[in-house]
């Protein structure tokens, strides 16, 4: 079975509701669902992002060849890129560009999620990778898709993140993880999404917060983070990059309930955190996307793969073709 990437993305940037398609209801952003699907805020099913209206794909629609597709991102220029990187899906003022899709992780079942890029200059030394998530948690109160949350400015919460770099093995003739070729895990500072502008952001973009860097309204804030890797890993010419954490409900090992954010009015900030996906137009901007229609997902529920889990879940592995237009924002710098 081949699912549309409407049932794997948090798309909040849009408002419009678009009558249409599923039946089930399914779980916001932090995971908590609405309460048909929840109980005492454990979801029985969490599959994909909901806005409180009859579609997975957050108030835009079916993304299918028949249904209406959202507009891309407001423009953002592509910017100079530094001679270090080799290679990048993003513009280099990423965070000027309006709200893009993204994958979460707790809704999608997700422990981790990355792509596959090439050619890379074969003999530098691998120093960084660079990922863009989206935050949709608040603080202190209420939610991103109920138009009532609360953050103190500037609040932020930590979690530990792993990035890793596998080599590709390709002897099976569809591209797999080979040797994990490095990983760090970093415990990152991440900010809340602000609280809704009740005075900038009404109408449809009520509930949002005025996003000072692209002066737009937006349902979350975007985290440009950095993973540093320790000298000596020498990349090959083809690599697999991937960031990987821990939610309530998925992981290794997942973090489970007994937590006091858990219990809490706004929930846990990383059951909100995302990763961003979006093909900019010219993109890749250094290096190759391998398949520009696939990206490299590990998620314990079936309906999250494009193949509905056939080619089994809970494993790192290709998932194509329905990421055509969504492709994993990261950036690999070497020496």
């Amino acid at each position: 079975m081949r699912l549309s990437v409407k049932q794997k993305l948090c798309a909040a940037f849009f408002s419009l509701a678009v009558m249409g398609a599923v039946t089930t209801p399914l779980a916001p952003a932090d995971g908590k669902g609405d309460g048909k699907e929840c109980e005492h805020g454990k979801c029985k099913a969490i599959r994909d992002i909901n806005n409180g209206n009859s579609y997975n794909f957050q108030g835009v629609g079916s993304i299918t060849a028949t249904g209406p597709t959202p507009p891309p991102p407001e423009p953002c220029s592509t910017g100079s890129q530094d001679n270090n990187i080799v290679y990048t899906a993003m513009p280099a003022d990423i965070l000027k560009c309006s709200q893009v899709p993204s994958l979460g992780y707790e809704a999608t079942g997700t422990s981790e999620f990355g792509d596959e890029d090439g050619p890379l200059p074969v003999g530098r030394n691998l120093t960084q990778l660079r990922v863009l998530f989206q935050s949709y948690g608040c603080s202190v109160s209420g939610h991103w898709n109920t138009g009532n949350c609360v953050t103190n400015s500037g609040a932020t919460f930590t979690h530990p993140i792993t990035a890793k770099i596998y080599a590709v093995d390709n002897s099976s003739g569809t591209p797999a993880p080979g040797a994990l070729l490095a990983s760090v895990t970093q415990t990152q500072t991440i900010a809340y999404r602000p609280s809704a502008d009740l005075t900038n952001c009404t109408g449809t973009d009520a509930g949002k917060f005025l996003n000072t860097n692209t002066g737009l309204c937006a349902n979350s804030i975007g985290q440009l983070l950095t993973f540093n890797f320790p000298t000596g890993t020498t990349l090959p010419s083809q690599v697999i990059w991937t960031v990987a954490f821990n939610t309530t409900h998925y992981g290794n090992p997942p973090i489970g309930e007994n937590t006091a954010c858990f219990t809490s009015n706004p929930g846990c900030g990383y059951d909100s955190l995302n990763v961003g996906v979006f093909s900019f137009a010219g993109a890749p901007y250094r290096g190759t996307d391998i398949d520009p229609s696939g990206a490299f997902l590990k998620s314990a529920v079936p309906s999250s793969y494009c193949d509905g889990g056939t080619g089994g879940t809970g494993v790192l592995r290709l998932d194509t073709p329905c990421w055509a237009g969504y492709r994993p924002l990261g950036e690999i710098r070497a020496a």
